[in-house]
């Protein structure tokens, strides 16, 4: 379950997203700030025997968008705005569950940054809503689907044991851990009724073996949040600690171009014929 404010983020995010994949243009772009060279993509190997270094535009593309979405969040957080930032958090882990092809840039340091300003800025809206006695499900009904995505986020980086994860695991535990079989056939219900709201046919689609597969584990296997510890909820943790967190990330950034080495914009959709050319597959030979 999300909130349809935060399917909106996470739909906007993608198809801005899907306008920077290079892939998409039929082009290859290297953005990266290395000068290395290494083995081209499989896919660009079978067009043309060339080395290349890793096409890393899209990773910066994407990178991009969610600094974006971190800034904008960290505006909500810092007014303790939180009925704006929860759908702005939906929406970020959503997409990061989706395109996680940020993590690929060449900048090492910046993808580290990124994600653990992302865990201090989630941990800062779950906290908030508890201190304003909002972090539960009457008022948030789809909470629970948001600290599994979020545990699901770190195991998506290889962050299992992720302080942000830690914490989101013990706050599911203290909230749910007393589930009887008809909570977990209302919530099966009540994700049935949600899915059947979905208009677009695709989304709908795509969710309906999620939600079923749901229904199958209600009961059967232990859930998720078990392994969490409710001791960990208000653990004080430096990787957490908001403010020194946003500025060491500010202060990388202030080191980042702000827009790509190559092309007039992240968003290839706006290029024109002729900033496209150099970079399609069909016209690399004979330039290279």
């Amino acid at each position: 379950m999300i909130t349809q404010k935060g399917h909106d983020i996470a739909e906007e995010l993608r198809v801005k997203a899907e306008g920077r994949d290079p892939d998409a243009f039929d082009m290859y772009i290297y953005n990266g700030k290395s000068a290395h060279s290494r083995v081209a993509s499989t896919r660009l190997q079978s067009r043309r025997q060339l080395t290349l270094p890793v096409p890393d535009f899209f990773p910066y593309a994407t990178l991009d968008l969610v600094e974006k979405t971190l800034k904008n969040l960290h505006s909500k957080v810092t007014k303790k705005n939180w009925n704006d930032a929860y759908p702005i958090l939906e929406g970020l882990t959503v997409f990061i569950g989706l395109f996680g092809d940020w993590t690929q840039c060449d900048d090492g340091d910046l993808v580290k940054l990124t994600i653990k300003t992302y865990g201090a800025l989630a941990v800062a809206v779950l906290r908030g809503l508890k201190k304003d006695n909002k972090l539960d499900q009457a008022s948030f009904p789809s909470l629970e689907s948001l600290l599994h995505a979020i545990v699901d986020t770190a195991e998506m980086l290889d962050e299992d044991d992720a302080d942000y994860a830690m914490v989101a695991r013990g706050i599911a535990r203290r909230l749910f851990k007393d589930k009887t079989e008809a909570d977990f056939a209302l919530e099966q219900k009540q994700r049935e009724e949600w899915l059947a709201t979905i208009t677009d046919e695709e989304d709908r689609n795509e969710l309906t073996p999620i939600i079923q597969d749901m229904a199958k584990e209600n009961g059967v296997a232990e859930p998720w949040y078990m392994k969490g510890d409710v001791l960990s909820e208000d653990k004080r943790i430096s990787s957490l600690s908001l403010t020194p967190v946003w500025k060491e990330y500010k202060s990388h950034l202030a080191d980042v171009p702000e827009g790509p080495m190559k092309g007039p914009s992240w968003d290839i959709r706006n290029w024109s014929d002729a900033d496209k050319r150099p970079f399609q597959f069909n016209f690399m030979g004979s330039d290279m």
